[in-house]
């Protein structure tokens, strides 16, 4: 009897270990994930007319885990042609859904950030990851790969190049953004005869296209040389998507400071700023009231005038990621009982990039 207990026990005992040995939970395995093709087909060739419309819609099928689960996160991903996605460049926000739109600002911007140069056809791998779970403990998958080719574009820009000198190292514009052509620039210019180069490739070079005066004062492609009679620091303004085409040559004598801060002249931009020629700055050392503010002004006049803030890129009023044209007013620090002295700069060397700096003395 006691033997056919312990014979009974014994196979009670293996039964239970093989239905907890048969019991697990499902395993996600990799089914596959389908790119499917991208339409329209490659090549694209992107550019600023028509403004930010779309390139091409990229979609997928829902990624196969091998078991039921809840949604992938997905995201696209490009790479230059060859590289086996060694360093993959995200080119979609991270999502569930199955279908993104390119479109042209969006990925030229991206493009270019990652080094692909302006107006040259670019090779470029695509491809989907999917991603199942949380950060620590994720089953990710790859789609097929897809290649295509696109050309990027650069904003528009010039280099105002005295005649006989190198467009390279010649003062640039640029204009506000990717659809628009309202170059723009400030730079010392000697006397001289010169001309508004283009860039090809985003290179600078003599043998580039070039534009000139029309005989009317406005801009025509191969047009003669603009000559400047004075030498001077100037807000240089070439735009080719005007019709007509135009350029203008602001000579800026002076910029100063104009607001509340200052001890005097509140409503003037006196005394001027002086322009260092060799780290391309203007400069003032001033007395400034604490809790007040300022502003930057040319010419002692409020046509040309700098405040703080981004006016977004695109807007008449950009000016950069930190001023902008008729922008706000900058405190300065400390209580409104206290007035001390300022360095104050204002750099107008990388256009459309303006900065300045309040340095306490």
């Amino acid at each position: 009897m006691k033997n056919i207990l312990k014979i009974t026990f014994f196979a009670l005992l293996l039964i239970s270990i093989g239905s907890c040995t048969n019991d697990k939970d499902p395993v996600a395995t990799a089914n596959g994930l389908n790119l499917k093709p991208i339409t329209p087909s490659s090549p694209f060739v992107l550019s600023p007319a028509g403004g930010d419309g779309e390139v091409a819609t990229i979609s997928w099928d829902v990624a196969d885990n091998g078991v039921p689960t809840s949604p992938s996160v997905y995201e696209i991903q490009i790479a230059k042609a060859g590289t086996n996605f060694v360093a993959p460049i995200i080119a979609s926000p991270s999502s569930t859904a199955t279908t993104f739109i390119w479109k042209k600002g969006y990925l030229n911007s991206l493009l270019l950030a990652n080094g692909f140069l302006p107006e040259l056809a670019a090779d470029i791998d695509v491809r989907v990851k999917s991603t199942l779970g949380i950060d620590f403990n994720t089953f990710v998958q790859y789609s097929n790969i897809i290649a295509i080719k696109v050309t990027p574009f650069s904003q528009a820009t010039f280099a105002l190049t005295k005649v006989g000198a190198d467009p390279a190292l010649a003062p640039k514009t640029l204009s506000s953004g990717f659809f628009t052509t309202d170059t723009e620039g400030y730079s010392w210019l000697e006397a001289g005869d010169y001309k508004f180069y283009t860039s090809v490739q985003n290179k600078f070079e003599s043998s580039n296209p070039f534009y000139g005066n029309d005989g009317n004062g406005l801009l025509t492609l191969n047009g003669t040389a603009i000559t400047v009679t004075t030498a001077g620091y100037y807000r240089i303004m070439a735009d080719i998507g005007a019709s007509p085409k135009t350029y203008s040559l602001t000579l800026i004598t002076a910029w100063g400071i104009i607001g509340d801060a200052k001890v005097f002249g509140a409503l003037n931009s006196l005394p001027a700023m002086t322009y260092d020629r060799d780290d391309k700055k203007w400069k003032i050392v001033i007395n400034l009231k604490g809790g007040k503010s300022f502003k930057f002004r040319a010419n002692n006049s409020n046509v040309i005038n700098l405040g703080t803030g981004d006016a977004g890129a695109g807007t008449p009023d950009y000016a950069g990621a930190v001023m902008k044209y008729n922008g706000a007013t900058i405190p300065v620090p400390g209580l409104s009982t206290s007035t001390l002295p300022y360095i104050v700069t204002l750099d107008l060397s990388s256009p459309r990039n303006y900065t300045y700096t309040m340095v306490k003395q």
